[in-house]
């Protein structure tokens, strides 16, 4: 599992609340900005096994977030192209998921983001 971190604006702290977690993600994951394609990256090394992935548009739903605690998780609903190089081959995969938690630090402000537990995680010996 991995995880990475952003620092939230004191706007966005003060907006963060159970009903407002959806509208939250929204605006940390906007498409195009660097934080949707970190939350991409790390997606894509979860469905890596179909081929080289490309995530293509993602939601979020099943949001929950317990201000009490700090703590949260979501679920994206992913669109994702799969290349096959060698076989000249794309497929494209609607409607995929992937889960997360997210943890809250009120002190600082960092929201910490951890992947699904299903991503794999890379190491030197997969290149052997």
């Amino acid at each position: 599992m991995n995880e990475f971190q952003l620092k939230l604006t004191s706007t966005q702290l003060s907006k963060l609340n159970s009903d407002t977690a959806v509208d939250l993600l929204n605006e940390l994951f906007d498409r195009g900005s660097k934080n949707y394609d970190s939350l991409a990256y790390e997606i894509q090394r979860e469905f890596k096994a179909g081929g080289s992935p490309q995530v293509t548009q993602m939601h979020f739903d099943r949001v929950g977030f317990n201000l009490d605690t700090g703590m949260g998780k979501f679920r994206v609903l992913l669109d994702i192209n799969f290349t096959f190089g060698c076989e000249d081959v794309k497929t494209e995969k609607e409607d995929q998921t992937s889960e997360w938690t997210f943890s809250l630090d009120k002190n600082s402000g960092t929201i910490t983001f951890n992947s699904s537990p299903f991503a794999e995680n890379r190491s030197t010996a997969d290149e052997f």
